[in-house]
């Protein structure tokens, strides 16, 4: 899926100096990732960690930092190195930042189907109703990809759902199937929804209240997982008829 960093190398001279720091990222290790299964006020989890590094290189990227490319070429090395190797969240961030704007909605729209059918699910299982809308409200986890790709990449992405419905339904349905594919892999943590709403906000207050995260009962799995998909394509509004 990616190319390599030519064309990024092309849009962004290497002229200026470094005004920061850029961090490099520690590879993830292979296999399945550490399961959050109590919430903590201590280290903040890997994915928040990763998050914040890939930050700082995007900002990086964006003023022309002369270590940043190198960082980045890391950051999507370790992206790509396994399936659903990082969180929901991290994905759709980078695939908004550097695969949507070079590859177009054309070619990612069932990868970020993939992701938010997958995250979707994380949250109805592992976030309380405040972690829920800090995720959507706060975390923008369904316009998050569009968004950071900036205004022109969101109105090519108009474009493409309104001048080809069929084809972004087909895709749809692609994502779907890649998510069936990976839908309970462990590679990544499932429970980084909990790390959001009053619960954890609690936690980091006061160390005693601390809990397990919570759980969806099991039993409504199936439904969740129905639910997620139903959410995805809602919100694209791939759920309605079209004209043909």
């Amino acid at each position: 899926m990616r190319n390599l960093l030519g064309t990024l190398l092309i849009v962004v001279p290497l002229t200026a100096q470094a005004q920061t720091a850029i961090p490099q990222i520690v590879p993830t290790p292979q296999g399945p990732a550490p399961q959050s299964l109590a919430l903590s006020n201590t280290a903040p989890p890997q994915f928040q960690v990763r998050r914040r590094i890939f930050n700082e290189v995007a900002h990086g990227i964006m003023r022309n930092d002369p270590a940043a490319p190198t960082a980045l070429d890391k950051v999507l090395t370790d992206y790509e190195s396994a399936a659903f190797r990082y969180t929901p969240l991290e994905s759709l961030e980078i695939i908004g930042f550097y695969f949507l704007p070079r590859e177009g909605m054309e070619k990612v729209f069932q990868v970020i189907v993939a992701e938010q059918v997958m995250g979707w699910y994380d949250v109805l299982r592992y976030a309380s109703d405040s972690g829920r809308e800090e995720i959507v409200n706060n975390e923008g986890f369904f316009k998050l990809p569009i968004v950071i790709g900036g205004p022109r990449v969101a109105t090519l992405a108009a474009k493409y759902f309104d001048e080809h419905p069929a084809e972004a339904r087909a895709m749809l349905a692609r994502g779907f199937s890649f998510a069936d594919s990976w839908r309970e892999t462990l590679n990544y943590d499932r429970h980084w929804p909990s790390y959001y709403g009053l619960e954890r906000l609690i936690c980091r207050q006061d160390p005693t209240t601390c809990k397990t995260a919570p759980e969806l009962d099991r039993s409504k799995w199936n439904a969740a997982w129905s639910e997620a998909k139903q959410r995805v394509a809602a919100y694209y509004q791939l759920d309605k008829p079209f004209a043909k």
